[in-house]
């Protein structure tokens, strides 16, 4: 599909302009009412501009037109999952996924909406079929970018819940538990985060984040001649890292303070 015929619309969305982004793809689809690509755009622009049900029109007329592109099924259950119709979702999500077996985007929205509807057991299930049919699947970068869209909503304890889930699917993936200690610290469960650096440093010892998250950790629990052994540890795997050696004076000071007390 030509990309640059959109390139100013793209432009629009990429800056925020969705209402201008759509009056821009409204033109191709009005001038070609068969243009799919116009019609996925459309959707697109209106989605951004908050117009959810303009969008799924838009959606459901790309589709009509193509009916087994899985870009467009799994847009469409994409905008119905926004429209809290979870069920419906499923199935266009299985339809993109029955068109291409190898859709990993497929295979992603369909975890998540099982995971969403608390179907726990199906979604695991969902994710070992879906990684024998598309591999890549088990690539973390896209499952911890989903992490972060919940940490940055403020939601830590979600953000929790959600990466336990995929530590559940791969348990030996270190970014997983690595992003697990954000979330924990916002919460001020400094023993948690403590264990969960401490298990990572075992596993990885020149992991010098390791080191210093767990130095941090024990000092919020003011255990502060461990996390004195922790920012030594950091510092000798980085003798530049300047923090470390800030955080090695300020643990210091305070246990001197409570030797004084």
């Amino acid at each position: 599909m030509a990309e640059n015929r959109f390139e100013d619309g793209i432009l629009l969305m990429h800056t925020d302009r969705f209402e201008e982004a759509v009056e821009f793809f409204k033109s191709f689809v009005e001038a070609d009412p068969s243009d799919v690509e116009a019609w996925y755009k459309l959707a697109v622009a209106y989605l951004g501009a908050g117009r959810l049900d303009e969008g799924r029109a838009s959606a459901e007329r790309a589709v009509e037109l193509k009916p087994d592109d899985p870009e467009l099924l799994d847009l469409l259950g994409g905008i119905l999952s926004l429209k809290n119709d979870d069920e419906g979702a499923l199935e266009y999500f299985d339809r993109a996924i029955e068109a291409r077996p190898d859709h990993v985007r497929g295979w992603i929205s369909k975890v998540m909406t099982l995971r969403n509807l608390d179907r726990i057991e199906e979604a695991k299930e969902a994710y070992g079929r879906g990684v024998e049919q598309a591999p890549s699947l088990r690539d973390p970068e896209e499952w911890n970018d989903l992490a972060g869209a919940i940490y940055d909503r403020g939601d830590f304890q979600a953000t929790i819940d959600f990466l336990d889930f995929m530590l559940d699917l791969e348990p030996e993936e270190q970014s997983y538990k690595f992003n697990k200690l954000g979330p924990l610290s916002k919460l001020k469960r400094y023993d948690a985060v403590a264990d969960l650096a401490e298990e990572l440093v075992e596993e990885m010892p020149d992991f010098v984040p390791g080191w210093m998250v767990r130095g941090i950790a024990l000092l919020g629990m003011e255990r502060y001649e461990e996390a004195v052994e922790s920012f030594d540890r950091a510092i000798l795997l980085d003798p530049t890292n300047a923090e470390a050696r800030e955080m090695k004076i300020r643990t210091l000071e305070y246990l001197k303070e409570v030797k004084k007390g």
